[in-house]
């Protein structure tokens, strides 16, 4: 018997799974006019399964190759060689998306524990007093 779709939803691939986390990021690159290497620090504002959002003062060109590191605590959680899909260049908070190229399986396992951690941690000491009865 065949089955009849009562959703759009259920043909489209599922959601990325997306943590909004300010994880501290190192981000490398070697600039193509001078071939000087370029690094930033900044933070992130997602973390996704196959990709972050990160906030830089200098924004990479799109297409290029990054060298991402994300540290918590000062300790390095992992470093991943990335490529910038995405630039958003507004003043007040210019943004980098980022595409992971490899250790997706350890991306995966490192990155989006570690920004599940702050999340919780941010719960803890922002929220966690204003909802205990």
């Amino acid at each position: 018997m065949s089955r009849l779709s009562y959703t759009e939803f259920e043909n489209r691939p599922p959601a990325q799974h997306r943590i909004m986390a300010n994880l501290t990021v190192q981000a490398s690159w070697i600039d193509s006019e001078t071939g000087n290497i370029i690094s930033i620090n900044g933070f992130t504002e997602n973390v996704g399964e196959n990709s972050a959002l990160v906030n830089l003062e200098v924004l990479p060109p799109v297409g290029s190759e990054v060298k991402l590191r994300i540290f918590d605590e000062e300790k390095t959680i992992i470093e991943v060689p990335t490529q910038v899909i995405r630039v958003e260049r507004d003043p007040s908070k210019p943004l980098a998306a980022l595409s992971i190229l490899d250790n997706l399986k350890k991306w995966k396992i490192s990155a989006l524990t570690a920004a599940q951690a702050w999340v919780t941690r941010n719960w803890q000491l922002n929220y966690e007093e204003e909802w205990v009865n």
